[in-house]
């Protein structure tokens, strides 16, 4: 804060975090909105779209069986009842695509630990060479107001010194702050990223797993009584690196992950690195 020609340190962290802010605004804005009563309650209930005219699919109910079908309100629409099952096998087939097994996933989580704590042990190297260069600073800063004091300097000689030796120290403060936030950032979201694949990998379909597909994907539609949806994020990325194709080598490891070769688990070490790296240029997502 720069005050009468003077810069001065900040002390105020703020409580939360932005993001943590915006989360919870998110959740009160969802329990806030008045729940609709009198309707049924269906799993389905405003998920998908129709994928031939983009109405949405709405779910009833005929001689005991829940049945989705296109609202048709805004064009003509060829596309015909489908029953509920059939979508939920559709969802757990298309869940499949983009999960990996409880094996890859398990032994993954382990690696993801052991990486991070591996790199904290190096970090702490650069983290206390930089507390140190602030420390010194702060000393440097000290001296400057007792030299001030005895007069050994002017007041415009002691401002554009204690400034610039303020700017230094807030750089080297932003920097390790930022550091220490992107190093532990990447292995948390690559944790969390894993855990929802061992979640998915649960054949039950209820409203949490739904909320855990939405994670995975968008513009979820059915069509020929076939679901598609437009995978993000880093399931975008893993299915286009082909972890998840249908090539001899893949098809192998999905056989039978625990007796994989050196050369496989080399490969597995390359996949969770390419997790870390999305997650380490897009920690929002």
């Amino acid at each position: 804060m720069l005050y009468n020609g003077e810069i001065f340190e900040g002390k105020h962290e703020p409580i939360i975090t932005k993001k943590l802010f915006d989360s919870v605004q998110e959740v009160m804005m969802r329990k806030s909105k008045p729940k609709s009563r009198g309707l049924k309650t269906y799993l389905y209930r405003g998920f998908f779209r129709c994928g031939e005219c983009g109405c949405f699919i709405t779910t009833e109910t005929q001689k005991g069986h829940n049945y989705l079908r296109c609202t048709k309100r805004k064009n003509p629409c060829s596309q015909k009842y489908t029953c509920e099952e059939i979508i939920t096998s559709e969802i757990q087939k298309e869940i499949k695509k983009v999960s990996l097994p409880d094996d890859w996933a398990s032994w993954m989580l382990a690696e993801n630990r052991k990486d991070m704590l591996s790199e904290a042990q190096s970090s702490t190297l650069f983290a206390d060479s930089t507390k140190a260069e602030i420390s010194l600073l702060d000393s440097k800063i000290e001296k400057l107001m007792n030299a001030y004091l005895e007069s050994a300097l002017s007041l415009e000689e002691y401002r554009d010194a204690k400034n610039a030796l303020v700017a230094s120290k807030q750089l080297l403060k932003d920097k390790l702050s930022a550091f220490e936030q992107k190093a532990n950032n990447r292995f948390e979201l690559t944790e969390k990223f894993l855990k929802y694949n061992m979640e998915l990998a649960n054949e039950e379909t209820n409203e949490a797993k739904l909320h855990l597909f939405k994670k995975v994907g968008s513009n979820f539609q059915i069509k020929d009584r076939t679901v598609f949806f437009e995978p993000r994020g880093a399931w975008k990325n893993l299915l286009n690196s082909g972890i998840f194709g249908g090539n001899a080598f893949v098809s192998r490891l999905r056989r039978d992950p625990i007796s994989a070769s050196n050369s496989d688990f080399q490969f597995w070490r390359c996949f969770l690195g390419e997790v870390r790296t999305f997650f380490n240029e897009n920690p929002e997502n």
